[in-house]
């Protein structure tokens, strides 16, 4: 499975980040998301084999989101 994405509104995915965060996923549960807003950029490899690990990706990005001090 191989995605891109756009974030519109806030709150309505229930993903973190800042409207017009884009994000890509891949091949082996690899993950990327660009935050302009923030000026942030995660990325997420692994090699786990069928595409399906989603909590994963979503966990590090809540981590990594929850990290950031105003």
């Amino acid at each position: 499975m191989v995605a891109f994405a756009v974030l519109g509104e806030l709150g309505r995915s229930g993903i973190p980040g800042s409207a017009g965060t884009y994000t890509w996923s891949g091949i082996f549960n690899t993950f990327f998301w660009v935050d302009p807003e923030e000026e942030l950029v995660g990325v997420f490899m692994t090699q786990i084999s069928p595409f399906g690990h989603r909590r994963l990706h979503q966990r590090f990005r809540a981590l990594v989101y929850q990290s950031i001090v105003d």
